[in-house]
C-alpha cells in the first residue's frame, strides 16, 4: 500500500491493459472513502483522469456474486488460489441533481488488492446497463443457472 501526504490509504493499482478510452494510462491511485461505499481512482500520470467508484453489491446484492474469468484475465490480475477480486463500478455523477447519477454495471472494475492489479471487464450479458440510475430499481439479467465464460453470473 502506497502512502502519500494526502491519504495514508492510497494504493497504486496497475491496470496492464489500461482502461477503455485510456489505454495509455496503466497506473492509478486508488483511494477508498472510509465509511462509505465509494472510492476514487485517479491516473498516476494525469490527474485530470479520475473516476468515482462504487461498490455495487451494497445497492444490488445479487450483482456479480461469482466472477468467472478466462485464463488471460486470471494472469493479468495475478490471481492465486483463494484470491477474490474486489468488484467496483464507475459512477457518473449529476452534480445538479444527485438523483440522476448513474453507475456502469456493464463494465465493472475488478481489483486484486493482494497483487495491486486491476482490469475493466466488459460483460457480454446484455441485461447489465452501462447507465443504471443509482436511485432506481435495477433491471438485471434473469438467472441462467450457470455463469458465462468471461462474464459474471
Amino acid at each position: 500500500m502506497a502512502e502519500t501526504k494526502e491519504n495514508k490509504q492510497t494504493r497504486v493499482i496497475v491496470f496492464p491493459r489500461g482502461l477503455p478510452g485510456f489505454e495509455e494510462e496503466k497506473e492509478f491511485f486508488f483511494r477508498e472513502e472510509e465509511g462509505t461505499p465509494f472510492a476514487h481512482l485517479e491516473a498516476a500520470q494525469n490527474e485530470e483522469i479520475g473516476f468515482v467508484l462504487l461498490r455495487p453489491q451494497l445497492f444490488l446484492p445479487d450483482y456479480l456474486r461469482q466472477v468467472n474469468l478466462n485464463p488471460e484475465e486470471i494472469e493479468l490480475l495475478e490471481i492465486k488460489e483463494g484470491d477474490e477480486p474486489d468488484v467496483w463500478a464507475i459512477m457518473t455523477l449529476s452534480l445538479s441533481d444527485l438523483s440522476k447519477s448513474t453507475v456502469n454495471l456493464r463494465a465493472p472494475l475488478l481489483i486484486n488488492f493482494r497483487a495491486s492489479k486491476g482490469l475493466q471487464l466488459i460483460l457480454s450479458e446484455e441485461g447489465y446497463p452501462a447507465r443504471q440510475p443509482l436511485f432506481a430499481e435495477p433491471v438485471l439479467p434473469a438467472e441462467t443457472g450457470s455463469p458465462k465464460e468471461g462474464a459474471v453470473g
